[in-house]
């Protein structure tokens, strides 16, 4: 019963081994000797041999089997099947903005009609129109049925990045009068979804443009999108039309004189424009601004002092009271009367 049980016992380890062993083709001829020679043992055993020579033979065999086992290296079998798959996923590779359009031939062994479709971002039939911003990589499940039976293929879409300038709208000509508060905020959007920096020239740099009796003129307004790599420009023209600023008179009252008295009117005139005045007193001071009164010139006078810097006019009115003094008679001359 030993000897049978040592048999036994050398069987189902070698069973083990041996089927270990099939991951590895290069000891497939030892494993076979071995088998071999547990056939022998058992055939020399049923003929009447010497149990401890049996024994001794079987206990050796056991650590060579020992060993053949410590040897055995498994496969990383996970690691296999992915590199399989990999191979098996076919790449189709586009362009952003370009139209994925795939056509698949399907062939069933027993003619049945052969439905197919594909998941995302893939309709049914196998057609993507990308963007602007869809780069990257999509796996993609093409699955065949034919209402029975059904097979799947993996594909990997691949959408290269195609970078596209950033795009300035709301730019137009514009145009304002002096004293008005321009603000002014381009639309810009980039295809890419790129961060974008946007520069704007003066006066607009900030956005804000308040404009006073000195901006007249025109401006040329640059517009810069960039997102690092490319570029947009755009220019407007901004018109500020001229709101005239009247001169302003000063340095005048009323007077009230003597007859006799020297009259004299001195205005002062400015103008925020700039603008060439022209100043005109009427009569009886005159331009000059100087009225010499005599004795016989008493009574009120309204005298208009007039500005005028060609695009406007302004008026003011001075009132000049001669008060009356009575002179004693003067004796010019005295001569002989002739009958």
């Amino acid at each position: 019963m030993k000897k049978v049980g040592i048999i036994l016992s050398c069987l189902v380890l070698l069973i083990l081994i041996v089927g270990c062993v099939n991951y590895k083709s290069s000891d497939a001829n030892e494993d076979t000797s071995l088998v071999n020679e547990i056939a022998r043992i058992e055939e020399e055993l049923s003929l009447g041999a010497e149990p401890e020579a049996e024994v001794e033979e079987v206990e050796k065999l056991e650590e060579e089997l020992n060993e053949v086992e410590e040897e055995v290296v498994l496969p990383d079998l996970k690691e296999a099947e992915t590199n399989t798959v990999d191979e098996n996923v076919k790449v189709i590779e586009v362009d952003e903005n370009e139209m994925v359009k795939l056509n698949v031939k399907v062939n069933d062994p027993d003619q049945d009609a052969v439905q197919y479709s594909f998941t995302s971002p893939l309709n049914k039939v196998g057609q993507w129109k990308t963007n602007y911003g869809d780069a990257g990589e999509y796996l993609v499940t093409l699955t065949a049925t034919d209402g029975v039976l059904t097979t799947e293929k993996q594909l990997k879409i691949v959408v290269n990045r195609v970078n596209v300038a950033p795009v300035i709208n709301g730019v137009t000509d514009l145009r304002v009068k002096e004293g008005e508060t321009v603000k002014f905020k381009p639309l810009v959007n980039d295809p890419n979804k790129d961060e974008i920096t946007i520069t704007v020239s003066e006066p607009l740099k900030e956005g804000t443009f308040t404009t006073d009796h000195t901006s007249a003129g025109e401006y040329q307004v640059k517009v810069v999108a960039s997102d690092g790599e490319l570029q947009t420009e755009k220019t407007f023209t901004l018109v500020v039309d001229d709101v005239n600023e009247l001169p302003v008179v000063t340095n005048l009252e009323d007077l009230e004189v003597k007859e006799g008295t020297l009259v004299k009117l001195e205005p002062k005139v400015t103008d925020l424009d700039g603008d060439e005045v022209t100043l005109t007193i009427s009569e009886p001071v005159g331009d000059d601004g100087v009225w010499e009164t005599r004795f016989t010139d008493h009574g009120e006078y309204f005298v208009t002092v007039t500005a005028n810097d060609g695009k406007g006019t302004v008026t003011k009115k001075v009132k000049v009271v001669v008060e009356d003094v009575n002179m004693p008679p003067e004796i010019v001359e005295v001569s002989l009367a002739v009958n």
